[in-house]
């Protein structure tokens, strides 16, 4: 291992952290967004959460470059930052559904918008209940989860679709 690579993989971790603060704050305008009916934070919000995992997978193929201490520490500290994500985006979606559940007449096309988060969720679902992460997360975020996805369903059954002329 070199002190480049070690450098280089130091700098991809400050590139996650930033990133991470960019989804935090794409969120947070992605929720006020959705309350006053307007999707473009929303889709910004999901660029950022797709940059951010583009960050991770360079993360974890520059891990082949480091000593064995280095590599388990990196992995870490991705678990770590992957509980933060997980947390984020879960809490997020049942924020982003409740603010649309209260919408009565949602816009044309929002139905096939959040098939995109039901995707989102189903992974989220995976992810929590993996082994990796048993007793690491909140209790209440796998009830977040299930609370999210009941929201979801409820939008997607009087959002119109793209083919409705109702």
């Amino acid at each position: 291992m070199s002190n480049a690579a070690e450098r280089k993989l130091n700098e991809l971790l400050k590139a996650l952290d930033r990133s991470l603060a960019t989804v935090t704050a794409t969120a947070e305008a992605a929720r006020a967004g959705i309350r006053v009916r307007a999707l473009a934070p929303y889709y910004d919000y999901r660029a950022s959460l797709d940059e951010y995992e583009a960050i991770v997978l360079v993360i974890r193929n520059a891990l082949v470059q480091q000593s064995e201490v280095v590599a388990e520490r990196t992995r870490q500290t991705l678990l770590a930052r992957e509980r933060e994500i997980l947390a984020l985006s879960i809490r997020a979606a049942l924020d982003f559904f409740f603010s649309l559940s209260a919408i009565p007449n949602l816009s044309l096309g929002i139905r096939e918008c959040f098939t995109q988060e039901l995707r989102s969720l189903k992974n989220a679902e995976r992810r929590v209940s993996s082994d990796i992460h048993r007793g690491s997360i909140p209790p209440d975020l796998e009830s977040d989860l299930e609370t999210a996805r009941e929201i979801l369903g409820e939008i997607m059954q009087k959002a119109p679709t793209m083919l409705s002329f109702d």
